[in-house]
């Protein structure tokens, strides 16, 4: 009985699928653009850039530069570990970093009367299928000109800071 069920179920989902309308031409070409401007928004949301150094290094220019700036650090993720343990057998190294000006976030609460989001202190450090060092992390820069007032100058004093942080290591 239990398999007559969901032979049913099935035969009626298949069937619901064959009679779902498609899509037009003109729908599909709207949704390839509204695909295409989530992208481009996702691109100008984060600031990926090459590092000058080697990924150990990186990650540690990056602490220790934190740590120098009085900025709170939290845990080092080994997403490639992760990732592993997951199953996948080729994932690359890639650390994720918790770290974020001194008391970046409260400025933001403030600055935004509560309404907005803390901010994700986060970086990552990743290698490229060809060798090459990325970070990549929230662009600040662009999240202040999207805002007004005490929250756009906030936000663009934190990316300042973030700014000189990075300075000698990304290219």
């Amino acid at each position: 009985m239990k398999k007559l069920v969901i032979t049913l179920l099935a035969c009626c989902s298949l069937s619901a699928l064959a009679q779902a309308p498609q899509p037009s031409k003109e729908q599909l070409q709207q949704m390839m653009v509204a695909k295409q401007m989530q992208m481009q928004m996702m691109a100008t949301l984060y600031d990926l850039r090459y590092s000058r150094f080697g990924f150990d290094e990186t990650v540690t220019a990056i602490r220790s530069g934190a740590e120098k700036r009085g900025w709170k650090l939290g845990d080092v993720h080994d997403v490639q570990a992760e990732m592993r343990t997951a199953g996948v057998k080729d994932a690359r190294r890639m650390k994720a970093l918790g770290l974020c000006p001194a008391g970046a976030n409260e400025r933001v609460i403030k600055a935004g009367g509560g309404k907005a989001p803390p901010l994700p202190c986060r970086t990552t450090v990743f290698e490229t299928a060809d060798g090459k060092i990325n970070v990549v992390r929230l662009n600040l820069h662009t999240l202040a000109k999207g805002m007004q007032g005490d929250l756009s100058r906030v936000l663009g004093e934190l990316a300042a800071e973030e700014d000189a942080l990075y300075k000698g290591i990304l290219e």
